[in-house]
C-alpha cells in the first residue's frame, strides 16, 4: 500500500518521538567507587520504574534536566564537594 493509498483510506502512521542521542561521545572516567555508586543509583531507579530499561547513560542524561530543582542542585553541590 503506497502512502497516497494510506492517506486516502485514513490509515496513517502514529508519529513517535524517538530517544535519539546526538551521537557525540563524552569520555567519562570513573573510579571503582564512583562506578559502584552509579550502579546502585541505577538499581534504585530501576526499582521505581520497572517497566523502563534504565541505563547508566540514561540516568546521567536525566540529571541534566533537573536544573530547576533547587533542593536537588544543593544536594548535588554538597555531594560534589564531599565525594570528589
Amino acid at each position: 500500500m503506497s502512502r497516497s493509498d494510506r492517506v486516502t483510506k485514513g490509515v496513517t502512521r502514529v508519529v513517535e518521538k524517538r530517544n535519539i542521542t546526538t551521537g557525540r561521545q563524552m569520555n567519562l572516567r570513573l573510579t571503582g567507587l564512583d562506578d559502584d555508586a552509579l550502579s546502585i543509583l541505577v538499581e534504585k531507579i530501576q526499582e521505581l520504574v520497572p517497566q523502563k530499561n534504565i541505563s547508566r547513560s540514561r540516568v546521567l542524561r536525566a540529571v541534566g534536566y533537573l536544573e530547576s530543582d533547587r533542593e536537588f542542585i544543593e544536594k548535588l553541590a554538597e555531594s560534589v564537594t564531599k565525594n570528589t
